[in-house]
């Protein structure tokens, strides 16, 4: 990559180093993904400029975002379980914004205590219910985009509200994003996640502190060979620094890797196929427009955990 994005490793290696005593995991709510068609594509996006998310993905792509347009997605994943939904959008002309807004909720946990709580548990003794709780994530996302030189930044500031049944907690981070248009057939995509490290603060006095971390993006642009249509493969890395030695594809010490694959073909001006991996699972999907609206639909296969699907709709202004 060009020598002008690699102050963006420079910046990534210094703050590594005084940031490893973060929490493990505690950034699993930000890397879910918004927007149905990233999803179907192995959650890849940073050199999406289409994407309705780029709040999300990569708010230095709204630069060449030709077109406004919002999207509303739900998803239901691990059997209908967990409730997953998203608004995103870019709106204005001359300065372009970007909005994701996401909820992620599991409704109707059981809460049990034993009958008589002075004895051991057993037959004539056993757990009852006695209250129901939820639990709910809600994250904002707001993409700001400016060219500084020839080197176009996008800025993300975020914020999270948490509520883990009844134990509520406020948060705030921020996302660094660019991009590189290399020629007709490649481009690049790369954003440092928590540069200024998300802080999660719990109202019973504990706080968490998310990890930075890198994500990278390939995109070729091609042709499919006999029926000659547009065909665009995303190849994405995703770098972590939580230590995830066992549930990660690759790591070095606290360094970890997983892979994100993903292509679309555009078959009709009006239908596109998608497909990918995403770390572990594929996933397909396909999106529809019609007189400006937009329906998109995802699927994840995943033998371990049930299957995952998402849904959108959303409208495209031109």
């Amino acid at each position: 990559m060009n020598n002008r994005y690699s102050w963006l490793l420079v910046v990534f290696l210094l703050i590594a180093q005084v940031n490893l005593c973060a929490a493990k995991y505690a950034g699993e709510i930000f890397k879910m993904g918004a927007g149905v068609r990233n999803f179907s594509m192995g959650r890849s996006g940073l050199t999406d400029r289409h994407s309705p998310a780029l709040a999300f993905w990569n708010s230095s792509l709204l630069l060449l975002q030709e077109d406004r347009a919002f999207e509303l997605m739900h998803a239901e994943e691990y059997n209908g379980i967990l409730k997953y939904d998203t608004f995103s959008g870019s709106f204005g002309d001359s300065s372009r914004v970007g909005i994701t807004f996401v909820r992620i909720g599991v409704n109707n946990i059981a809460l049990t205590k034993l009958e008589n709580p002075d004895m051991p548990i057993g037959p004539n003794n056993k757990p009852i219910k006695y209250k129901s709780v939820n639990n709910s994530d809600y994250i904002l996302y707001f993409g700001f985009a400016r060219a500084i030189g020839k080197v176009p930044l996008g800025l993300t500031p975020k914020i999270v509200y948490r509520d883990l049944a009844g134990t509520t907690a406020f948060g705030f981070g921020v996302d660094l994003s660019t991009h590189l248009l290399a020629n007709e057939f490649f481009t690049f995509g790369a954003k440092i996640r928590d540069l200024i490290p998300t802080q999660i603060y719990w109202d019973n006095g504990t706080k968490e502190s998310i990890n930075i971390g890198v994500d990278l993006e390939m995109q070729i642009h091609a042709k499919m060979p006999v029926i000659e249509r547009p065909l665009n493969i995303f190849i994405n890395s995703e770098i972590n620094t939580e230590g995830m030695i066992k549930s990660s594809k690759a790591n070095i010490g606290d360094i970890s890797m997983d892979p994100h694959l993903g292509a679309e073909l555009v078959i009709h001006p009006m239908v596109s196929f998608f497909a990918g991996y995403d770390i572990d699972y594929f996933t397909t999907g396909v999106g529809v427009s019609y007189n400006q609206f937009l329906l998109n639909y995802a699927f994840e296969q995943n033998s371990d955990l049930s299957n995952s699907h998402r849904f959108s709709i959303g409208y495209l202004f031109q």
